[in-house]
C-alpha cells in the first residue's frame, strides 16, 4: 500500500479515535446582564472572577434590608433569532425560593440546577430577617444543559416578588450563548 494512503488511513483513525473518546458537552457563556434589586427590601453587589468567558464564576451577595417572609419568582428561558430579537419562552416555570430552601425539589429540572448551586453557595433559612445575608456562588461552566437544548443564543429572566406579587423584590435579564465543546475522557 503506498505510503499516503497509510497516513490517510492512521488521520482518519485518530480522527475517529477523538470522535469516540470525547464527549460533547454544552457550556454556558454570559454575554450581557442586567441585574435590579429593590432597595427597599435587598442590597445587592455582584462579583465576576474568572479569566476566560467559559470559565466564569459570579459571586452574587445578597443582605435582606426588611424581613422577607415568602417569594415567588419567575424564570423564563428563550432562544434569541438570528436577528436579535426575543421567541417565546421555551421553559417558564414558577418557583418559590423560600420552599425550596426548606424542602429541596424532588422536580428534576429544578433539583438539576439546584444542587451545584447548593453546593457552592452560602444560603441560610427563610424568612428573612434584617441583615441576613447570602452569598450565591453561580459558575455558569459547571450547570448541566438538557439534551433538548439546542446550540444557540438564549435569554433567560427571572423576577421575584412578594408572596401577594405586589412589589418586585429583584429582577434578572442574562443574555448568553450555548457553545458546545468537546471533553476529552482520559483513561488512566
Amino acid at each position: 500500500m503506498p505510503s499516503y494512503k497509510v497516513r490517510i488511513f492512521v488521520a482518519l483513525g485518530a480522527c475517529w479515535i477523538t470522535f469516540v473518546s470525547s464527549e460533547r458537552k454544552l457550556l454556558i457563556v454570559i454575554t450581557h446582564k442586567e441585574i435590579l434589586a429593590n432597595k427597599m427590601w435587598v442590597n445587592y453587589s455582584l462579583v465576576e472572577t474568572g479569566g476566560h468567558e467559559t470559565n466564569v464564576t459570579y459571586l452574587a451577595y445578597l443582605e435582606a434590608v426588611r424581613e422577607i417572609r415568602d417569594m415567588k419568582t419567575y424564570f423564563t428561558y428563550s432562544v434569541r433569532a438570528f436577528n436579535g430579537a426575543i421567541q417565546n419562552p421555551i421553559i417558564s416555570r414558577w418557583a418559590d425560593p423560600c420552599e425550596l430552601i426548606r424542602r429541596p425539589p424532588k422536580e428534576k429540572l429544578l433539583k438539576m440546577y439546584y444542587d451545584p448551586l447548593v453546593k457552592n453557595s452560602r444560603i441560610i433559612r427563610c424568612p428573612f430577617k434584617p441583615g441576613d445575608n447570602m452569598l450565591l456562588n453561580i459558575t455558569p461552566s459547571i450547570l448541566p444543559v438538557p439534551n433538548f437544548i439546542p446550540e444557540n443564543d438564549f435569554y433567560i429572566e427571572a423576577t421575584t416578588y412578594t408572596r401577594a406579587r405586589t412589589k418586585i423584590i429583584f429582577e434578572s435579564r442574562v443574555y448568553g450563548s450555548l457553545l458546545r465543546v468537546n471533553v476529552h475522557n482520559k483513561k488512566s
